[in-house]
């Protein structure tokens, strides 16, 4: 379990060190006109990853080693119950669009791992979508990944939501 925090830290302090660097080069003080710098905001962004890397770093060395195992027995099952839906429904996007590859994931999800009613899964997993719709694709006009059967899936809400306003 040490191994793996502190490898993860020196990973992240590293990458936060590599922002840092960057943020500086750019500008990250506040300008008189203009006000902040282009890297204003990742610098101290960057700055909080690098003081948390070095303080897990710092706290795994002073405490005492007791050999536990990254993954506890039977710790396994529960991971792969999301990793492995996670990895299919990154897998569709593409052919789907998130959208769509979103209904599947949620009702899948809620269905299956939360053993939850039909009608709320229905629900949630239609409603979800369809709100993340209209707000990216609609109101901010801000396309999210449509696939290949994206536009046939979704096209008549965004009809329905031009009919409307």
């Amino acid at each position: 379990m040490r191994k793996a925090n502190v490898g993860l830290a020196v990973f992240f302090l590293a990458l936060g060190a590599l922002c840092l660097y960057d943020s500086v080069r750019i500008g990250f003080r506040w300008l008189p006109v203009t006000g902040p710098g282009p890297g204003f905001l990742p610098f101290y962004l960057a700055l909080g990853c690098v003081v948390g890397s070095a303080l897990i770093i710092l706290r795994e060395f002073k405490k005492e080693d007791k050999g536990l195992p990254l993954i506890p027995e039977g710790g396994l099952g529960p991971i792969l119950w999301v990793l492995i839906p996670s990895t299919v429904m990154l897998m569709i996007v593409p052919i789907f669009g998130l959208h769509a590859a979103a209904l599947i994931y949620i009702a899948f999800y809620m269905k299956v791992v939360g053993k939850i009613e039909v009608y709320k899964c229905a629900l949630i997993s239609i409603l979800f979508p369809v709100s993340l719709y209209i707000i990216f694709d609609k109101v901010f006009l801000i396309p999210l990944p449509s696939g290949i059967l994206g536009d046939y899936l979704f096209g008549p809400v965004g009809k329905l939501y031009d009919v409307i306003f």
